[in-house]
C-alpha cells in the first residue's frame, strides 16, 4: 500500500521580482556585499553581475585587492554674511525732518489784519515768532514796524534779512509766489513818537483812553491791539486831519 506524505518545502524567491513588480520567482543565487545580502534569480544575477563588472571593472582571479580610496571633495567654507544690523543705519537721520523757518512781522501789514497776514504767512510754510531764534529767516516790515524796537534789534544782531511791505501789493505779491524774500535796508528803531513819549507811555495813555472809551477789558500787560491804537490816533487827529481820513 503507497502512503502520501506532504512534506513542506523552502522556496528562495528573487528579492529583485518583489521589490519591482511583487512577482514571485524563484531564487538561483545570493549576491553579498559587506553584511548584506539579496537572492537573485539568474536574470537578475547577470544583469547585477553586469553592472558590477561596468562599474568597478572584472576582479582578478586569486587576488585580493583592497578598494582604491576615493577621493572627496571638500567644500571650501563660505564667509558668514554680515547682519544688516552691523552696517550703520543712516535711515533715521535721513528721515529728520528739517526744522521749519520763521518769520517774524513788525508793524502792521496794509491790506490785512493782524490774523488774515499771520496766517498768509503761514500758509506758505513759515512759523511766525514774537523774537527771532535760529529758525528766523526773514523780518516782515509793515507801518508803523519801526516802532517795534526788539524785533528790529534782534534782526540786526542775528543778521536777518528785512522784507519791507509798506509798498501796496508787496506783501500780496509774495502771497501769491508762495515766496518771501529779504534784501530791503533795516530802519532804525524808533522810540518816541512826534508827541515826545516813548513807546511805554504812549501804551499806558492808550489803555487809559481805551477804557473809557469801548474797551473797558483791555488787560493792563500786553500787546495793544491794533485798533485801539488806530481808534486812539483817529479821536486825537485835528478836525481838518479827521476830515481828510474820513474822506
Amino acid at each position: 500500500m503507497r502512503k502520501t506524505v506532504l512534506m513542506p518545502v523552502e522556496k528562495v524567491l528573487c528579492d529583485a521580482h518583489i521589490a519591482r513588480d511583487g512577482s514571485e520567482v524563484e531564487a538561483t543565487d545570493t549576491l553579498t556585499l559587506g553584511r548584506h545580502a539579496w537572492d537573485l534569480c539568474l536574470e537578475h544575477n547577470v544583469t547585477f553581475g553586469r553592472y558590477l563588472c561596468d562599474a568597478l571593472g572584472a576582479p582578478s582571479e586569486g587576488v585580493a585587492t583592497e578598494p582604491e580610496p576615493v577621493s572627496v571633495p571638500v567644500a571650501e567654507p563660505v564667509p558668514a554674511p554680515v547682519a544688516e544690523c552691523d552696517e550703520p543705519d543712516v535711515s533715521e537721520e535721513a528721515s529728520e525732518p528739517e526744522p521749519v523757518r520763521s518769520v517774524m512781522i513788525a508793524g502792521e501789514v496794509p491790506g490785512y489784519d493782524w490774523d488774515t497776514a499771520r496766517d498768509a504767512v503761514r500758509n506758505a510754510g513759515y512759523e511766525v515768532v514774537g523774537r527771532a531764534d535760529d529758525s528766523t529767516v526773514l523780518l516782515i516790515l509793515g507801518e508803523g514796524g519801526e516802532r517795534n524796537g526788539h524785533k528790529l534789534r534782534d534782526a540786526s544782531e542775528r543778521g536777518i534779512p528785512c522784507m519791507d511791505v509798506r509798498t501796496p501789493g508787496r506783501f500780496k505779491s509774495a502771497v501769491l509766489s508762495g515766496e518771501f524774500v529779504g534784501g530791503d535796508p533795516l530802519p532804525e528803531p524808533v522810540t518816541v513818537d512826534r508827541s515826545g513819549m516813548s513807546d511805554r507811555e504812549r501804551n499806558r495813555v492808550i489803555r487809559a483812553w481805551a477804557r473809557e472809551n469801548g474797551w473797558p477789558a483791555l488787560p493792563v500787560q500786553g500787546r495793544v491791539p491794533m485798533q485801539v491804537r488806530h481808534a486812539y490816533e483817529l479821536a486825537h487827529q485835528d478836525a481838518p486831519e479827521g476830515k481828510a481820513v474820513a474822506a
